[in-house]
């Protein structure tokens, strides 16, 4: 090897570090140190829950989770969690938060999905009024009304965007067949129950179910004073006065003499031996 060779073999060995060096420092200056973000453990499921479960520990756990993705209503106490009951069907690993449990009621389960102000009025259907049995807890629907007047019917909706708390006597939507139910619950507040009574007892009734994701406003019937079922008021009973018998008192003498007493009268009376 002669000296020029050499002397490139040196000169690249030093430009090839000096290119090195200046990657290096360029990559340091341009890549940010990761971010250091604090954790927290949260409530979450270890398996699928369907609606209207009470929460035991068997189906919880804690799992940790960076504190820039935490909800802010999500559930950190696991002694907070058990006991709750589930508003919504709540899928395994997925965390847990407030609006989708509620405290256990007293009594059936169905009583703690209810809302605050409403009330769950059941209704008797059939496979017609029932949609066939594609009705499941959660679903919304509108109500109809089919009634005659002056020889014609007439359909009016009268309830609509409606949920569905239970069908028969069950308030889960696990199942997704085709079910023929013989009874609907559902959740109105009081003056939608008043109206679906009235109406329910001027015609038959209908449901129709909606799509999940309509929310369109429906106008609705007004149901028309002289239509309303009338309260039947008590007859008024009047009361004759009861003649009292005259109160007769007996006051005898030496001289036997009797002395009667009808009413303010006092009438003697002799008597022989």
């Amino acid at each position: 090897m002669n000296n020029k060779t050499l002397l490139f073999v040196l000169l690249s060995l030093v430009f090839g570090g000096i290119a090195v060096f200046l990657a290096k420092n360029w990559l340091d200056a341009n890549t940010q140190a990761p971010v250091q973000n604090n954790t927290l453990q949260l409530v979450t499921l270890v398996q699928d829950v369907p609606l209207g479960t009470i929460l035991e520990k068997k189906h919880l756990t804690l799992t940790q989770f960076p504190e820039n993705l935490i909800p802010e209503s999500a559930i950190s106490n696991l002694e907070e969690a058990i006991g709750k009951v589930t508003k919504h069907r709540i899928y395994k690993g997925e965390i847990l938060r407030s609006e989708r449990v509620t405290k256990k009621g007293e009594g059936s389960t169905l009583a703690s999905l209810i809302s605050n102000n409403m009330r769950a009025v059941t209704i008797r259907v059939n496979d017609v009024v029932g949609v066939a049995g594609f009705l499941l807890p959660g679903n919304r629907v509108d109500i109809l009304n089919l009634y005659k007047r002056d020889k014609q019917l007439h359909t009016d909706i009268v309830l609509a965007n409606v949920k569905i708390l239970a069908i028969d006597q069950r308030s889960s939507n696990d199942e997704n067949k085709p079910t023929l139910v013989r009874a609907v619950t559902l959740e109105l507040n009081l003056e939608q129950a008043e109206t679906l009574m009235i109406a329910k007892g001027r015609g038959s009734l209908q449901l129709a179910l909606r799509n999940p994701n309509d929310q369109a406003v429906i106008e609705l019937a007004k149901l028309e004073v002289d239509e309303k079922t009338p309260v039947a008021k008590p007859k008024a009973i009047t009361v004759a006065p009861v003649k009292k018998d005259p109160v007769v008192k007996v006051v005898t003498d030496s001289k036997s003499k009797v002395y009667l007493m009808k009413g303010m009268k006092e009438e003697i009376v002799k008597v022989s031996n």
